[in-house]
């Protein structure tokens, strides 16, 4: 089930502006430059060129540029500043780009020998291609007079056709090219009846005739500002990243929790099967196996000092038997342990206690044998 948001809660991502001139204002020129010349290298080249076209400093003039990576030939276009009141150039200041409205359609993809004929309200406008590839030779705008006749128009498009130089395929456009402000990509697309055009970021910023200033001052703010969103993402990334481990731990604890709750209900009913399982092996191990009372005494007896009287003996498991005895000189004692520690089949002698009484040494043994200890002894 989805969830909907209010509308006072919804993020809106603002519309892209463009600002497309009037054609009439600019003048064009094709400069040539060098097919290895980098973007930089080719902007230098253009402004140069431009300080000897025009008969205004650069300061004072509007322009920008069209060039296609790996081409001899920029198409420049520039308008003296003044023509535009100050009012209009206030209203550039949201846009993401400013240039004269052909320009919108320099990248689309053409024949050799076109002309696109671009009809406005108030102009003409044919922009001529030799080249497929390449920059356009020439722009040509007129203007219409104040109320044109059909007549006029159709003479308008003969001299813009005959100025433009020959050409053998036409394009012809009756509605002027607008932004198409639908699609999601990071490129602009503009359109227009016979034409479409699609522009980067970067070549847009060199179609823009705004102050270059101004323009490298917005780049830095725009590289800032991706730098300032990728950090964003990185740290909601992080905190979604977060979240998933928390969640991840909490229902790591719930399932250790339920298993647990299992282990301690089921844990009686095996400790029942536990000590039933000791206890059938302790009676397996009585009935296939059988103590040695003799076969220890008689083990230990062989080391026996002379002195040494047994007073009781007791087998207290199959392996293990204590002794109670007494001897007459202590020093036997000792020597007594020591032998049977030296039997193969001994494993451990233990003293528990040892005192003197009435001149005798009395003391108590707990001699350990080895499993294997009676194989070879003799059998009752």
């Amino acid at each position: 089930m989805r969830l909907k948001l209010p509308e006072s809660l919804r993020l809106s991502v603002p519309a892209r502006k463009v600002v497309l001139l009037a054609d009439s204002h600019f003048f064009c020129r094709t400069v040539p430059v060098q097919a290895t010349a980098t973007p930089p290298e080719v902007a230098a080249q253009v402004d140069l060129a431009l300080e000897g076209l025009s008969p205004f400093p650069l300061a004072q003039l509007y322009h920008g540029h069209f060039w296609r990576p790996g081409t001899k030939n920029a198409f420049v276009f520039a308008a003296y500043r003044k023509r535009f009141p100050a009012e209009q150039v206030e209203s550039w200041e949201d846009a993401e780009a400013v240039l004269p409205a052909f320009a919108s359609l320099l990248n689309m993809k053409v024949e050799e020998s076109t002309t696109l004929l671009l009809w406005s309200d108030k102009s003409l406008t044919a922009v001529n291609w030799e080249a497929a590839n390449d920059a356009p030779v020439s722009v040509v705008v007129r203007e219409f007079p104040p109320e044109p006749a059909v007549f006029d128009r159709a003479t308008v498009r003969n001299l813009v056709l005959h100025e433009s130089g020959a050409t053998i395929n036409a394009l012809e456009s009756s509605k002027a090219p607008v932004l198409n402000t639908t699609q999601t990509g990071d490129d602009f697309i503009f359109q227009s009846e016979q034409a479409a055009s699609t522009f980067t970021r970067e070549q847009l910023d060199m179609l823009d005739v705004r102050d270059k200033e101004e323009l490298a001052s917005r780049r830095r703010a725009r590289f800032r500002d991706l730098i300032l969103w990728r950090v964003l993402l990185g740290c909601v990334a992080a905190l979604l990243l977060s979240l998933s481990l928390e969640a991840v731990l909490v229902t790591g604890r719930l399932w250790q929790k339920a298993r647990m709750t299992v282990v301690d209900r089921q844990e009686p009913g095996v400790n029942k099967i536990r000590l039933a399982k000791n206890l059938a092996m302790q009676i397996d191990e009585l009935a296939t196996n059988r103590m040695r009372p003799f076969e220890m005494i008689s083990m230990v007896s062989e080391k026996m000092p002379s002195s040494v009287v047994f007073v009781r003996t007791t087998v207290t498991s199959l392996h293990t038997m204590e002794i109670e005895a007494q001897a007459g000189v202590s020093s036997d004692v000792d020597a007594f342990r020591s032998a049977l520690m030296a039997m193969p089949g001994c494993e451990k002698v233990e003293t528990n206690r040892q005192r003197l009484v009435n001149g005798l040494s009395t003391f108590q043994l707990v001699v350990t044998f080895r499993p294997n200890a009676f194989i070879t002894a003799p059998q009752s």
